[in-house]
């Protein structure tokens, strides 16, 4: 049985929401936009996901330089496989030009 966010949680949860299709953005925005003073925050939220939390688009938050931020490569594949997907395009570093696809 899965929990109900609650407080920061539940308000990264409806900023990630609102992040457009085809578009990301940062640990960091997400952070400003709650407010809190830690992108970390963010990260651990977006990590507490459980399965009956598909709906929301995790895959759309990176981190400040443009490059998917995560420790289990598997997870890695499947962020950028779905980007790649909504028409995120990465260059040769694996970056995600903010300009272009940032919300």
């Amino acid at each position: 049985m899965s929990q109900k966010p609650t407080g920061i949680f539940k308000k990264i949860y409806q900023i990630v929401n609102s992040i457009p299709y085809g578009q990301v953005a940062t640990y960091g925005q997400v952070a400003q936009l709650v407010p809190i003073s830690s992108a970390r925050v963010v990260g651990f939220a977006l990590a507490s996901l459980t399965e009956a939390d598909q709906n929301t688009p995790w895959h759309r938050v990176i981190n400040r330089d443009g490059k998917i931020s995560s420790r289990q490569p598997n997870d890695v594949i499947l962020q950028r496989k779905l980007l790649m997907a909504e028409g995120v395009e990465f260059d040769n570093s694996g970056r995600v030009d903010l300009k272009t696809f940032g919300w």
